[in-house]
């Protein structure tokens, strides 16, 4: 099929056309896109390379042959891959015609209706999420592109029981009674998927979700404590959240259902070494059920760690200096924990004490007199303590908070501990395949035997077919079973061309061989893989640095 091509197209459009043919199964050449859209080979160049890396972050990629470009790929692949452009821009989506306005309002109108109807809690962005699957579904099959049969491992069929939730058919039969669409059964039964593991706290109860699939969680959760060298075992928000976040995970990955994560590059970017341990936990977490993990899944499973490492983190004093008396402290103090509750302590001192006060401890103080230049922050209130007072304490407080947070970002080195362990182990080599990069690096390990050798190898590879241990950046993590690592090794690879890692390019190879016993070490090692994710030129300037 030949399309009819403006000249006015903008080159966003122009990507998106090209898309949206690859997805109806045309063969496209440079040269003949290069003709019909009136640009150089060059900017088709550029088009194709950025399709690829939406195609990418589904798992997915294109194929190439004599005839063009193409895809080749599921009904509910393509649907994937349309979500994710429309997650990405709504409104962009209509303009181009990926999405049809009017049945998604329509379809959202019917939907929001009978899940208020029904008092079934849902968040805006996973209703937003469902909205948009059943409009593409709908807008393909009238297209005459149908799902015609689904199928999923064991761990998803409970949910596959209509009879269990006849909420989800009836929530579809909304749509049904008002002439919108009348769906097959392959599309209630992929719908009835998607739907159970889009966020409906209907459908999760603690009862449901299996103790085997809790206990692994809980592991998990030690995992990545371990790893962060934070203990958050004892965070029961985090567990029954996590926990529910992650079963949904797993279904809707079966289903192969997709969400975007408008916040991965904020996530990567303020809290690397949450985001680098999430990462590494998830990759063992993952590998019992098959599923491969988007960086937008990740990102979100580290907002639930550090959303509990916030919760952990408290100020450790504040000082509240008043020249009158207890009742006036104690009215002040009450009013503080009331908008910070999570502090510490509140201590009184008099004006004339504090001179000789260790403030070390102390965060920064309150007082309702004026005072000379202090060690710490000093926020002057009134004795009534009024709401412009109350604004100026949680600004203080705010301001203290962002600044620890830029404190440990910007004061990352490599420790002594992590140069002993690497120094050693630094190579700047010239290979060409990622199989030749691996074998290298286990070349240079010292292994008892070569049976050793061989089975932690063979389970190096068996990761990376189940996903690939690229990061980010040109930066893969090859990494083998902890259980079988006898002793810890961190092996850095540096290769002076980039070479095809699954279906991305890397010239950074970082061999993580960690131990049970060391999994403590994970924090450190990640922390400074991210830096270098985010300075590449810093990370090899350090590593000819620390190389022995």
């Amino acid at each position: 099929m030949v399309m009819n091509v403006q000249n006015e197209v903008t080159h966003s459009q122009r990507r998106i056309k090209i898309l949206l043919r690859l997805l109806d199964g045309e063969h496209l050449s440079y040269q003949q896109l290069s003709e019909e859209y009136f640009v150089s080979r060059s900017s088709i160049a550029n088009d194709i390379s950025a399709i690829r890396k939406i195609f990418g972050k589904e798992q997915l990629k294109l194929s190439f042959d004599n005839s063009g470009t193409f895809f080749e790929g599921t009904e509910v692949q393509v649907q994937r891959i349309l979500k994710r452009v429309t997650l990405e821009n709504v409104a962009q989506a209509f303009k181009n015609q990926v999405l049809d306005k009017e049945l998604f309002y329509e379809v959202n109108t019917r939907l929001k209706f009978a899940i208020e109807s029904k008092q079934i809690e849902i968040s805006d962005s996973y209703l937003e999420n469902i909205v948009i699957s059943i409009t593409l579904l709908i807008q393909r099959s009238r297209a005459g592109f149908e799902i015609r049969s689904i199928s999923h491992n064991q761990f998803g069929k409970i949910f596959l029981e209509f009879n269990q939730y006849p909420l989800i058919v009836e929530l579809l039969q909304e749509l049904e009674n008002n002439n919108i669409y009348v769906f097959s059964q392959a599309e209630l039964q992929y719908l009835t998927h998607l739907i159970v593991a889009s966020g409906l706290k209907l459908f999760v109860k603690a009862d449901i979700i299996p103790q085997k699939f809790r206990t692994q969680v809980q592991q998990l959760i030690k995992t990545i404590s371990d790893g962060l060298q934070n203990d958050l075992t004892q965070d029961a928000i985090l567990e029954e959240n996590l926990t529910i976040h992650l079963y949904q995970l797993i279904i809707r990955l079966e289903a192969q259902s997709n969400v975007v994560n408008p916040l991965i590059e904020e996530i990567k970017s303020m809290y690397p070494t949450v985001y680098g341990v999430v990462w590494f936990g998830l990759n063992d977490f993952s590998k019992p059920y098959g599923i491969s993990l988007t960086d937008d899944e990740i990102g979100f499973v580290a907002i639930h760690f550090q959303a509990a490492i916030e919760r952990k983190r408290k100020l450790n004093k504040i000082l509240f200096v008043c020249p009158n008396g207890i009742g006036s402290s104690l009215f002040v103090s009450a009013k503080i924990r009331r908008i910070l509750p999570n502090i510490d302590s509140i201590e009184t001192a008099s004006s004339e004490s504090l001179e000789h006060m260790d403030l070390t401890d102390v965060d920064f103080i309150v007082s309702t007199v004026d005072l000379l230049p202090q060690k710490r922050p000093v926020v002057r209130v009134s004795p009534m303590v009024t709401p412009r007072d109350m604004k100026r304490i949680m600004n203080q407080y705010i301001d203290i908070v962002i600044e620890k947070d830029v404190t440990e970002r910007v004061n990352v080195d490599i420790t002594m501990d992590i140069k002993d362990k690497i120094s050693q182990n630094i190579y700047f080599e010239n290979l060409r395949t990622k199989q030749a990069a691996i074998d290298f690096l286990f070349e240079k390990q010292n292994f008892i035997s070569r049976d050793k050798q061989k089975v932690l190898k063979d389970a190096v590879w068996e990761r990376e077919k189940l996903q690939s241990t690229y990061l980010d950046n040109g930066f893969a993590l090859p990494h083998g079973n902890p259980k079988l690592v006898e002793q810890t090794n961190v092996s850095i690879l540096i290769l002076d061309k980039p070479i095809d890692w699954g279906l991305e390019k890397v010239d950074i190879i970082v061999l993580l061989l960690i131990s049970q016993e060391d999994t403590k070490q994970v924090e450190s090692i990640m922390e400074l893989v991210m830096r270098g994710i985010e300075n590449k030129d810093w990370f090899i300037s350090k590593m000819m640095e620390v190389r022995e």
